[in-house]
């Protein structure tokens, strides 16, 4: 586990995986996440009011927080797919934050081989992220309301957009970034403007 963990760390752009250790503070299934993500959120909503000058609406953090969770799950799962003949759990899964609060640090839980070739393996990867992620986002406890098409919206772009990063990273194709169906509001937030690939962009 420990060199499936080395080698995704350095292909990751903004992600470092740990395979020994104690769990890591925020665990992202079950009753941690339950526990956790409402302080995450107001953290963050605060972290953004000193940021820009006092605006800092709540549903922005809402929504980015649940993305880094799923992103985490999903990230873990193709990265170690497209690393290595590997299949990584996305049980038990705890993170540490960096400064800005974004995930930083996940600590894995499981990884076995996972022999033959890369697609099936990934459609493994992606059986075991959703097994995970759609009752994680189902479940999410919101600061303000997030409706059940965009947490179904964000389970299905964090897995395509996590998919494509990790076959660019291994050099199996060149990264685009994927149009969504979900929007991380992050527009909200003055002096900022859409992503690359939000819905909103296409229906303008």
């Amino acid at each position: 586990m420990g060199v499936a963990a080395s080698l995704m760390s350095r292909r990751h752009t903004w992600l470092r995986f740990a395979a020994v250790g104690d769990p890591l503070p925020l665990a992202l299934t079950g009753a941690g996440i339950a526990a956790g993500a409402l302080g995450w959120q107001h953290a963050l909503t605060e972290l953004h009011r000193r940021w820009y000058a006092g605006t800092g609406p709540p549903q922005v953090a809402a929504v980015f927080v649940l993305q880094w969770v799923l992103q985490v799950v999903a990230h873990t799962t193709a990265y170690a797919a497209t690393t290595g003949p590997w299949r990584a759990s996305p049980d038990g899964l705890t993170v540490a934050l960096g400064p800005a609060l974004v995930p930083e640090v996940v600590r894995l839980t499981q990884v076995v081989p996972d022999p033959g070739s890369l697609e099936p393996r990934l459609a493994r990867a992606e059986a075991d992220y959703r097994r995970v992620a759609e009752p994680l986002s189902r479940d999410y406890p919101a600061q303000t309301r997030i409706g059940p098409h965009a947490r179904a919206a964000l389970v299905d772009d964090m897995w395509v957009a996590a998919a494509r990063e990790a076959r660019a990273a291994a050099g199996i194709v060149e990264y685009e970034v994927p149009a969504r169906d979900s929007c991380c509001l992050i527009y909200a937030l003055p002096g900022c403007v859409e992503c690359a690939g939000c819905p909103r962009v296409r229906r303008a």
